[in-house]
């Protein structure tokens, strides 16, 4: 056999394999601005991030959670991008609307800008959970202007039905998870702004 058969022999598998593998996927998450602002805070400059992300989340491919203790990778899913900064965007749109305020700047912004809260959010499970519900776990807290005084700290666990059986619509729940959560961080900013306008 002469080294052309040989090179043929070694090529045909991998063309093959090449051939049958189908294309990936990418999806985004989406801010949810459908709703009226609940206030008007347009002085209010408001910083977002860091978010962090368990560490099982830092993939590109999308993942889904089988048992408790076992994750399952899409391979062919996956994320048009970082996933840890698509929810931090998708998380500043949110408060953004929530509070009626353009100046909501991300995590790392400029010297110049100087937010009057921080709030950071540690995503600890965001999950496919096996009876179609998207599991999101998260704690986040609300810091002072310099970042050195924590002002709220608390836990947000919800858990949205996928109303359709296919990763589009899951990827809607992931984005309505994120929305619950936003709301629960816009209450607490709202009530920090309260309770300082009548302190003055």
């Amino acid at each position: 056999m002469n080294r052309r058969h040989l090179w043929l022999g070694f090529l045909l598998p991998l063309l093959m394999i090449g051939c049958g593998s189908q294309p990936a996927r990418f999806y985004v998450l989406e801010s949810e601005s459908s709703t009226v602002p609940a206030v008007s805070l347009p002085e209010l400059v408001l910083g977002v991030g860091p978010v962090r992300l368990a560490t099982y989340l830092e993939r590109p491919q999308i993942v889904s959670r089988i048992r408790s203790s076992q994750l399952e990778v899409e391979e062919f899913d996956r994320w048009g991008g970082s996933l840890e900064a698509n929810i931090t965007w998708v998380m500043a749109d949110n408060l953004a609307h929530r509070l009626g305020t353009q100046a909501v700047v991300t995590f790392p912004w400029e010297r110049a800008v100087i937010p009057l809260y921080q709030v950071t959010v540690d995503i600890r499970r965001f999950d496919l959970l096996r009876d179609d519900r998207i599991f999101l776990d998260a704690q986040w807290r609300i810091m002072n202007e310099d970042g050195r005084r924590l002002l709220v700290i608390r836990t947000t666990g919800v858990e949205e039905p996928v109303l359709e059986g296919t990763l589009e619509g899951q990827i809607v729940a992931r984005s309505r998870a994120l929305a619950r959560l936003s709301d629960d961080i816009a209450t607490a900013i709202q009530t920090l702004m309260n309770r300082s306008s009548s302190t003055r």
